[in-house]
């Protein structure tokens, strides 16, 4: 499993191979709420910020991860070793970008979801953002929370549905799979 610094790394790549693709007029801003914890957190949040920069509707994407209080990540060597200063301007820089940008979009797999972005998902639905939600995995074995489900205003099951959605025009889609 990759690390927290070699994830950032790979973000990083990403936006650098897809800095030179058009964006249409009116983009939009997206605040990307994912977790890295675990291999299939990472590889959510990899393809899921890889098909985001190549979708010509999308003009920025704020990455949680990459903005990280003075640059310090939350698990260094194995250790967990935020300080109370460290997580709270976190959050408070994560509140403002989910509150700059125009929406939010979540990864969810199944298998792994996190509070953090159940918590992400809330406060945009509170701030009268959009939210598009990629869920990953099987969500028939693995229910999703129904506060979770309801709040999205339209959803993908595969990584690569980003590329080519319209964040232009977000069209309003029921969640249709099992919920807890």
């Amino acid at each position: 499993m990759l690390s927290e610094n070699e994830v950032m790394k790979e973000l990083l790549a990403l936006e650098e191979k897809y800095q030179d693709l058009e964006k249409l007029p009116g983009a939009r801003s997206v605040y990307l709420a994912h977790s890295w914890w675990t291999e299939t957190q990472i590889d959510a949040t990899l393809a899921t910020y890889e098909a985001l920069l190549q979708n010509p509707t999308v003009a920025h994407i704020h990455v949680p991860l990459l903005h990280q209080y003075k640059g310090l990540v939350f698990v260094e060597g194995g250790e967990f070793e935020p300080d109370f200063e460290w997580a709270t301007m976190t959050y408070k820089a994560d509140i403002r970008a989910i509150n700059n940008a125009d929406l939010v979009v979540a990864t969810y797999p199944a298998d792994a979801p996190d509070m953090g972005g159940a918590i992400e998902i809330g406060y945009a639905v509170g701030t009268n953002k959009p939210v598009v939600i990629g869920y990953y995995g099987d969500i028939n074995e693995n229910p999703v929370n129904l506060m979770v489900s309801f709040s999205a205003d339209n959803y993908v099951y595969n990584p690569d549905e980003f590329e080519s959605f319209n964040f232009l025009d977000i069209a309003s889609r029921a969640y249709e799979a099992k919920i807890i």
